[in-house]
């Protein structure tokens, strides 16, 4: 079992790796600072309980406690329509306020196993919870290669017509 949870200090920001080192960097060295800021919100996934901890480390997992497994972080912005995919362009005016995902990774020794999956629903759930409150078209990501642009586009994701890599979500 995995719990999501906004990032705190007590989470082991050095000990993650999922291969791409722009992203660990950013989790270990800006995440917190822009959190503290109101710049963006991380969520950090980790064991639920000791018992699931107990059996990651059976299996061979190197894990303990404040192991974070995945992470993903949200912030706010605004696009232009021409950023869009034609199809959602010709719905909104010139500029639109969306939620960005700036950041979604899971450790190099955990994916494959659904958890990225894990990370996104709940991303867009709170995307929506948020659009709901303060208005926001959709979610906005700019995958970072064309292997991610296909995981996003699994999940209903529509990249724009000229920059396959900048895909969007309607919420509505």
């Amino acid at each position: 079992m995995i719990k999501l949870e906004p990032l705190t200090g007590r989470h082991d920001r050095n000990g993650f790796d999922c291969g791409v080192e722009v992203l660990n960097v950013w989790l270990k060295q800006t995440a917190l600072q822009h959190q503290s800021k109101g710049i963006s919100r991380t969520f950090a996934a980790v064991p639920a309980d000791e018992s699931t901890l107990r059996s990651w480390v059976q299996s061979g997992y190197r894990v303990h406690a404040n192991s974070i497994l995945g992470f993903y972080a949200l912030t706010s912005a605004f696009v232009l329509t021409e950023d869009l995919p034609a199809q959602q362009a010709k719905r909104y005016p010139r500029q639109i306020p969306v939620t960005r995902l700036g950041r979604l990774a899971t450790r190099s020794d955990m994916q494959g196993q659904g958890l990225g999956q894990l990370l996104l629903t709940d991303a867009v759930n709170r995307a929506r919870m948020a659009a709901q409150a303060v208005g926001s078209a959709g979610l906005f990501v700019d995958a970072k290669n064309a292997d991610a642009a296909r995981f996003y586009q699994r999940y209903g994701f529509t990249a724009s017509a000229d920059q396959a890599l900048t895909l969007f979500l309607p919420l509505w």
